[in-house]
């Protein structure tokens, strides 16, 4: 069976159950979540937009696609910086090690996201509520950004996570109507493009600090 390279191995050519994160995992993952946010902070302002009306989306979805396309653009063009590692690697993770406990508390904490969107659906959907909808979407989503934030030692998921929380709930409490909406999509859109723009621009001494962490055996 192919072993990937991020995997170190010792003198009997075992791989290391205990083996470091790579400089191109990491890479990796940060060039998702680049991808990502981008995707989904393009998508946060064009709901604003949407919400206000047709004539507002009309004038701004030209903007929107434009910056949004530019980050996914250079998180492409991050993730080729990247090649040595590919996401099938992690299939090969042996159990115990750090790339192991990573990527199995990483797929808890996106489930749990993905279960609490499904209930925010379903409670909003019984209690005829639809106008609350969005803003909870963007709590739970913010909220989620705060372990991943532990997770991958990335201190801007802290601010992003804080921020998202704090934009939701003061759209929950202060407004309604359609405003919940259209605040909570302009708020979230534009720190998780801020978010990517400074992950972009300081990249290397994210991944060093990240790596300090993570990347040593037993790290987390």
């Amino acid at each position: 069976m192919l072993i990937s390279p991020i995997f170190q191995a010792n003198a009997a050519g075992v791989p290391d159950t205990d083996a470091a994160l790579s400089r191109d995992q990491f890479m990796w993952g940060i060039s998702n979540g680049v991808i990502v946010l981008s995707i989904a902070g393009g998508f946060w302002l064009g709901l604003a937009a949407w919400t206000v009306g047709r004539p507002v989306f009309v004038v701004a979805v030209g903007t929107i696609l434009l910056i949004s396309g530019l980050l996914i653009w250079r998180g492409i063009r991050l993730r080729r910086q990247a090649a040595g590692f590919s996401g099938a690697s992690l299939r090969y993770a042996p159990k115990g090690s750090s790339i192991h406990r990573i990527n199995v508390r990483f797929q808890i904490v996106s489930t749990a996201q993905a279960v609490s969107v499904a209930g925010v659906g379903v409670a909003t959907w019984n209690l005829h509520r639809s106008d609350l909808l969005w803003p909870l979407i963007g709590l739970v989503l913010s909220l989620h950004f705060l372990p991943l934030a532990w997770l991958f030692n990335m201190r801007p998921y802290y601010v992003l996570g804080a921020a998202g929380t704090i934009t939701a709930s003061v759209s929950l409490l202060a407004f309604d109507g359609g405003a919940p909406t259209v605040a909570v999509g302009v708020g979230l859109g534009l720190a998780m493009l801020g978010c990517v723009a400074y992950l972009l621009a300081n990249l290397t001494q994210l991944t060093d600090n990240a790596l300090r962490k993570v990347g040593s055996p037993g790290g987390i």
